[in-house]
């Protein structure tokens, strides 16, 4: 990556500005030139206005596929606002229109229930004021009904209550009281649900209420069908246009706001940012096509970091999403993500080595990833878990384990070079040594990494710290497991201890983690361990839960139940721990060896037409 400045005049501003959109290859950054910030241009806030009105009408109308269009130039952008002006209003006055009409709804509806609640009362709703009395109305259940009226005795007959059944343990009080007759009131509010007889539609009796509500919900229902149909008819017509509309103002606003970024003078601009050095000669070639080499271009030297470029395939491009959510890679040190991408798979197929259970895991993370964002953080660890899938499912092939059984008891003669119990020793060797080598790469990632920021002691204590581990293994294995020769052995051992004083002699940072040599390359060993368990529970389901038709059909009912929920919930412990373990393999014991992170994403200064061809 290599920063660059252009300055140019201020009238080949927007063609400049243009040029970098289209080209999407620069990442803009704050010049820090002595000289003025520049600001947006003044038809900035026109263009925010505008973008935020075709947004809205898009969202009411709601999104569909749109037919593409002819780019629409800065220069007539105004124009066709103006001419879809009157369609964008028109699709805010049917939402508005449609609120309206929801919630006189709501409020019909509220009417016809107090309504129905007075039934054959006899009370005029539309005459419910005077200035001697007043009224209230509330529901209430067979207990509260019963306190109310025995209450109501006691007060005298300085009040009338009238009561009317409107369901099972539910009941209308109506109650007419003096002016002032705080009893009356204490004892109706907060004694049930209290209804507003002034509400709106409750202007004559129930029976009048019930009829004219009948009438505005009909009338309701045919202008909320008409609207409705308007606004499919404008989508259907105008989506397109409104469509391409957006895409033209969010191009030109986010041209227009990134002046921002830029310093000028009364006659030019400057633009500084980073660019891939194999891209320059593009970059130069187009300002001088469209400034008729009226710019100037110059490489600078800067302190400050690089951002970090990215380009893998898309079906990768979920490994780089959680490489970002952990940490991204700093541009100055070596990407780690490529070993992910190949160790997280491989540990994650040996942690679960299922045929059954790595299909399970296929689907299984196709539904979360049909479910999710597929730009969130569900989405992409499902895409990665997918990928993850197949090589359980190999695994599983190799080792013969489908749900636990052998594939020679399920169907016939099967395929199984490799014995979970009765290779387990060759399987502890070979997790300890993906150990080891995932670590020494590590510590040979560290050594690239600080001898190129010129920490050579720090550099030099990479190498030794390889050694120490490589020599200690070996020594281990020949004095304990009688792996090598008592004299290799011992060689071994003292070249361990060598590099081990060296690696503290050189550096007090890799001294600390003297006794990470051994514990990390042990941490791999939970290959082997989780592997191991979930292959012995499933074997331990199947000979204690295989539903079996010769002891009837209720323990076969009863057994298959439980058969596959222990299945279930040994699939979903296996899973997760292949998940977690593998992760932890990469980020704690592979990536503490060199890893700092920190890193900024290069993010070029583009955009991606959909509605219009370039």
């Amino acid at each position: 990556m290599q920063k660059v400045r252009i300055i140019a005049l201020g009238e080949d501003r927007y063609q400049v500005v243009s040029e970098l959109h289209k080209l999407g290859i620069m990442d803009l950054r704050k010049s820090d030139l002595p000289i003025r910030d520049d600001v947006p241009p003044g038809n900035y806030t026109q263009l925010s206005d505008m973008l935020i009105k075709v947004q809205g009408a898009l969202d009411i109308i709601g999104e569909g596929k749109a037919n593409k269009g002819k780019i629409i130039p800065q220069k007539d952008i105004d124009a066709h606002f103006k001419e879809m002006e009157s369609a964008i209003q028109r699709v805010y006055n049917l939402r508005d229109e449609l609120q309206l009409i929801a919630e006189d709804n709501k409020a019909l509806s509220n009417a016809e229930m107090i309504a129905s609640s007075f039934g054959n009362l006899g009370v005029d709703l539309g005459r419910l004021s005077s200035g001697v009395l007043l009224f209230m109305a509330t529901i209430v259940n067979d207990k509260q009904l019963a306190r109310l009226e025995e209450h109501h005795r006691k007060l005298g007959r300085n009040s009338e209550i009238m009561v009317n059944r409107v369901g099972k343990n539910r009941n209308l009080v109506f109650a007419a009281y003096k002016k002032g007759d705080e009893h009356v009131e204490e004892m109706l509010k907060g004694a049930g649900e209290e209804l507003d007889l002034h509400a709106k539609y409750l202007d004559s009796t129930p029976q009048k209420v019930l009829k004219s509500v009948a009438e505005k919900r009909a009338e309701n229902t045919a202008n909320q069908a008409r609207a409705k149909k308007e606004l499919e008819k404008l989508g259907a017509t105008e989506h397109s246009k409104f469509a391409l509309l957006r895409e033209s103002l969010a191009i030109e606003l986010a041209r227009a706001e990134v002046s921002s970024t830029f310093k000028r003078t009364e006659k030019t601009f400057a633009i500084e940012g980073w660019i891939p050095k194999k891209r320059l000669s593009e970059l130069r070639s187009s300002l001088h096509r469209i400034t008729g080499n009226r710019f100037v271009l110059e490489e600078t030297k800067t302190e400050e970091l690089a951002p970090t470029l990215v380009n893998r395939p898309g079906f990768l491009k979920p490994f780089d999403y959680l490489m970002e959510f952990f940490s991204m890679p700093r541009s100055d040190e070596i990407d780690p993500t490529w070993i992910f991408i190949i160790s997280f798979p491989v540990f994650y197929g040996l942690m679960v080595s299922d045929v059954g259970y790595g299909i399970a895991s296929f689907i299984l993370s196709q539904i979360i990833i049909m479910k999710t964002d597929p730009e969130g953080l569900m989405c992409n660890t499902a895409k990665i878990w997918r990928m993850s899938a197949i090589p359980a499912i190999i695994v599983g092939v190799l080792t013969d384990q489908y749900f636990g059984f052998p594939f020679d008891k399920l169907f016939s003669p099967g395929f199984q070079p490799v014995s979970w119990l009765g290779d387990i020793t060759w399987i502890i060797i070979l997790t300890i040594l993906f150990g080891i080598i995932q670590v020494s790469l590590g510590f040979l990632f560290g050594f690239v990494n600080e001898w190129r920021h010129g920490h050579r002691k720090l550099a030099v204590s990479k190498l030794t710290s390889i050694v120490g581990l490589i020599a200690g293994t070996a020594a281990v294995a020949g004095i304990f497991f009688h792996a090598l020769p008592t004299g290799v052995s011992i060689d071994a051992a003292a070249v361990s201890i060598a590099a081990i004083l060296a690696t503290g002699a050189l550096s007090g940072i890799e001294a600390a983690e003297i006794t990470n040599l051994i514990t990390h390359p042990l941490s791999y060993a939970r290959l082997m361990g989780f592997g191991l368990g979930s292959i012995i529970i499933a074997m331990l389901i199947d000979q204690a839960f295989t539903p079996n038709l010769h002891s009837g059909i209720l323990l076969f009912v009863v057994y298959g139940a439980i058969f596959i929920l222990l299945h279930f919930l040994n699939m979903i412990l296996s899973i997760f721990e292949g998940i977690v373990q593998a992760a932890r393999l990469n980020f704690v014991e592979f990536f503490s060896k060199f890893y700092k992170g920190g890193g900024v994403k290069y993010q070029p200064f583009s955009y991606k037409r959909v509605y219009a061809e370039e």
